[in-house]
């Protein structure tokens, strides 16, 4: 059965098993030319919801499901504004971190076209619910719900076809919750990322860090 949080310090040591004895993953160099690792926007959903805007009701306005702290990241954020900028911070933290680690890595938009030589990074935000069902995570239902996961593929876009991320559980009966349920696929490297507690841009920050660290493992395995 699907275990709801795994606790970070355990996942933390997994990934780090991965690297190859003697490599650290963020600081070892790469054989030249770097490996060109393009960068995918995570998936991230939003409620279908309409802020209140009536006197007095500013302060009721949902808020997404990760941390928020003081400044642009406030509860007066538009969930759709909200999603994208979350999108848009793990995208270039994580392209950021795998450049300090050695890697050309280039942040592509969705639809663009991709070579066929290179590696692609994608994944997609994820809760858990009560029934331990992976849902994709939703910004726009409410504060309170701070434990977001992370699943990242790190595919070789040599590969004739690249298989879906995952796949979308089909629900019969019961009651309706937010976020679609879904399966990951067995080739997910690095399984779940955990983002929970306090401020939401080091928690994006530290989670791209860590991502970063296991497909830098990935790429020295590949290479050997």
């Amino acid at each position: 059965m699907l275990r709801r949080f795994l606790p970070f310090t355990v996942l933390v040591t997994w990934l780090s098993a991965m690297a190859p004895p003697g490599i650290a993953a963020d600081s070892a160099p790469f054989a030249a030319p770097a490996p060109v690792v393009y960068v995918a926007d995570f998936d991230l959903d939003v409620a279908n919801v309409t802020p209140d805007s009536g006197p007095g009701q500013r302060v009721r306005r949902l808020r997404g499901l990760l941390p928020s702290g003081p400044g642009p990241m406030g509860q007066d954020k538009n969930p759709q504004e909200h999603a994208q900028h979350i999108v848009n911070e793990m995208a270039d933290a994580l392209t950021e971190d795998l450049r300090k680690g050695g890697v050309d890595a280039r942040r592509i938009t969705p639809g663009q076209p991709l070579p066929s030589v290179g590696w692609q990074v994608r994944g997609v935000f994820l809760s858990v619910d009560e029934g331990n069902r992976l849902r994709r995570a939703m910004v726009g239902l409410g504060a309170g719900q701070n434990d977001i996961q992370v699943a990242v593929s790190c595919d070789s876009l040599s590969a004739a076809a690249l298989p879906p991320l995952y796949q979308t559980i089909e629900e019969a009966g019961g009651k309706s919750l937010p976020g679609a349920a879904i399966k990951l696929n067995p080739y997910v490297i690095a399984a779940k990322f955990v983002m929970a507690g306090g401020d939401e841009k080091k928690t994006i920050s530290k989670t791209a860090q860590d991502i970063s660290d296991a497909v830098i493992a990935k790429l020295h395995a590949a290479a050997q």
